[in-house]
């Protein structure tokens, strides 16, 4: 099974990795453009005679194969997370499955660090002296939160003789306050300087946009290749019966 669910999820994770490089080539590539051409303008001068290794037309080229390979990773992670989860959690469809899972890895990996610590553009905020506190910090938001979802679905469990609503109630309290908790004490850095506050938003806005597409691309995917291999085998084993049935 754990096999089965790393091809499911390399597959799911190329097609998510492809469409959310799409996304980035036509929504977050003119902002990032317009980023880089504000950087250039602000540090005129200062590098005469430095050159890019890659200019911004092989970059835009590269796109593609840098989300279709950056997806391919996140999907082999979520097939392994998937096969880990499968039959430990209430029977559901595949797609259910995969949609509940995709949803809970984007909340805790992606819109959680992404409130506390929003990315910026190019040139923009960052200081070179806070790159290493502000990079463990950002991994520490990443792992905290994902492990709060993960003891959020092992109280779920042991509060399985409660009623529904009262212990989604509880749960969901148990996570905001969790949430809250690494928001509120989880270090500050800088700000975004000088830079247009429109620029800035639009700039974070289409990189969570691009990491949306992928997990909804990735839980999609995986679902409906989960639903089409669960279809196939019930078929099949329905011509078994048959078959075996006496004439």
């Amino acid at each position: 099974m754990i096999l089965t669910c790393l091809r499911r999820g390399l597959l799911a994770g190329l097609l998510a990795g492809l469409l959310a490089g799409l996304f980035g080539f036509v929504v977050a590539e003119p902002i990032l453009d317009r980023a880089v051409e504000l950087e250039s303008h602000e540090h005129e001068g200062e590098h005469a005679g430095g050159e890019e290794v890659f200019s911004r037309g092989e970059q835009k080229a590269g796109l593609f194969f840098a989300s279709a390979l950056y997806g391919t990773g996140m999907g082999v992670i979520f097939g392994l997370v998937s096969a880990y989860f499968r039959g430990r959690v209430s029977p559901r469809s595949a797609w259910l499955r995969s949609l509940a899972l995709a949803g809970a890895i984007f909340a805790g990996a992606i819109l959680l660090p992404f409130l506390k610590y929003p990315p910026n553009p190019p040139g923009v905020g960052a200081d070179p002296e806070t790159l290493t506190a502000r990079t463990v910090a950002y991994l520490a938001m990443m792992a905290l939160s994902l492990l709060t979802l993960f003891f959020a679905w092992r109280l779920a469990r042991e509060l399985k003789d409660f009623a529904a609503p009262v212990r989604h109630l509880l749960i969901g309290a148990f996570l905001l306050v969790c949430w809250w908790l690494l928001l509120a004490l989880m270090p500050v850095f800088g700000g975004t300087g000088d830079a247009p506050a429109e620029l800035v938003w639009s700039f974070r806005l289409s990189s969570l946009g691009t990491q949306a597409v992928l997990w909804v691309g990735i839980g999609c995917a995986f679902g409906l290749i989960g639903e089409w291999a669960e279809a196939r085998v019930g078929r099949t084993a329905s011509t078994v019966v048959a078959e075996g049935e006496p004439r």
